[in-house]
């Protein structure tokens, strides 16, 4: 049986655990934190987990405490077919989190905690449109649980994964172009994840306030930001966190025109991500990957308008992301945008054509206003140029 030859929930299995960053013994003790009950050791539990995520034996005596330790229904974690229920449906369809009772103190922040372990997974495939509304509300949720009495441990907890939950909702607003939204929860963020005890986490999220002010045209406001970010970072976050501040500080450089400055910090950022370990990444860090470094390289290099180097990053970018990581629609499109406007720069305007054919494909499958509008920028700029193939291009993308 190879991999892709496994029953769909034996898939599921394997990549709810890998979502939340858990070993096969982590996920043995799990299932006996859920279950209640020590059932054997857990060196042979571990081992039937391996068996199950092979699909070589069904977990029947284990379904329910698996259903518990993912917070996913059962006839959702075990549904024959991903096409039965969809991520999203999965998502709205979630068990509604609780307030903490003095019989399951536990509850909330464990409903919390799940939730936000799936929409790191998630936010990959869909667009900021589709679940920013979706994480407003389980912000709120969460944000009335921190009201309940409860104990010191789980109120920090509750803290982490308000902070995670508010970054998530502050990203997706970004994304989806809801800029006061975006403002407000980064800026929760922020407060959070200080109560949180984590530095780290509030140096992330102003990583994204700067980036949001990027979008917005505000390059010294993102640039004092970014510095600020990384400076907090500096020996408090790990590789992949500095690793992408780095990156937010040459962004700002690049719309600025700052050509040295951006270049020290994409060098920075390439330092730090080759001190990575495999180990000991927060959960927000796992979208900082060579595709996320080597993109954000290619997005400074088309702000400093050096469009040959712009289409050999974007171009390895696209090519990792299709080799590696193909569901990530949204990441595609986006790049694809650019590299197209990296060749009108260069003067190649049917590369860019064929390659904004390509982006606009991709774009109609998603929800992200973000990347809807870099495309309708893109547009814009190709409209002067008197060609056969920018005029069909713009009636297609009219007549859809």
């Amino acid at each position: 049986m190879t991999p892709n030859d496994r029953p769909t929930w034996a898939r599921r299995l394997q990549a709810e655990r890998e979502a939340r960053a858990w070993s096969k013994k982590e996920m043995a003790r799990q299932l006996q934190a859920a279950a209640g009950h020590q059932h054997g050791a857990i060196d042979s539990l571990a081992r039937q987990i391996r068996e199950w995520e092979k699909g070589r034996h069904f977990p029947r005596d284990w379904a329910s405490a698996y259903a518990s330790a993912f917070a996913i229904p059962v006839e959702q974690l075990f549904a024959p077919d991903l096409d039965d229920v969809s991520p999203l449906t999965m998502l709205l369809q979630r068990p509604a989190i609780t307030s903490p009772t003095t019989t399951a103190p536990r509850l909330g922040i464990d409903h919390v905690e799940a939730l936000l372990a799936r929409l790191y997974r998630f936010d990959d495939a869909f667009g900021g449109n589709e679940l920013v509304s979706l994480i407003a509300d389980q912000v709120n949720h969460a944000t009335a649980l921190l009201a309940e009495p409860t104990l010191p441990s789980v109120e920090q907890r509750l803290h982490a994964a308000l902070a995670g939950l508010t970054q998530m909702a502050g990203w997706l607003s970004i994304d989806a172009n809801q800029h006061s939204a975006a403002s407000r929860h980064l800026a929760a963020t922020v407060y959070a994840a200080h109560e949180a005890d984590d530095t780290a986490l509030a140096a992330h999220a102003m990583g994204y306030m700067s980036l949001h002010a990027l979008y917005r045209d505000q390059p010294r406001r993102a640039l004092s930001l970014a510095d600020t970010a990384a400076a907090l970072a500096n020996g408090a976050a790990t590789p992949r966190t500095r690793a992408v501040l780095h990156t937010r500080v040459a962004r700002a450089h690049a719309r600025l025109g700052e050509d040295d400055a951006c270049r020290r910090q994409l060098d920075l950022s390439q330092a730090a991500y080759a001190d990575r370990e495999a180990d000991g990444e927060p959960h927000w860090t796992t979208y900082v990957t060579d595709i996320e470094v080597t993109a954000q390289a290619g997005a400074c290099y088309l702000d400093l308008q050096r469009p040959r180097e712009a289409i050999t990053t974007l171009t390895s970018a696209v090519e990792l992301v299709e080799s590696t990581a193909p569901d990530h629609v949204r990441d595609l499109a986006h790049y694809k945008t650019r590299l197209a406007t990296a060749y009108l720069l260069d003067g190649d305007l049917e590369a860019a054509v064929s390659t904004a054919v390509e982006a606009n494909s991709l774009a109609v499958q998603i929800g992200s206003a973000r990347v809807g509008e870099r495309f309708r920028e893109l547009i814009d700029k190709m409209r002067p140029f008197d060609s056969p193939l920018v005029q069909h291009l713009v009636e297609s993308i009219s007549a859809e």
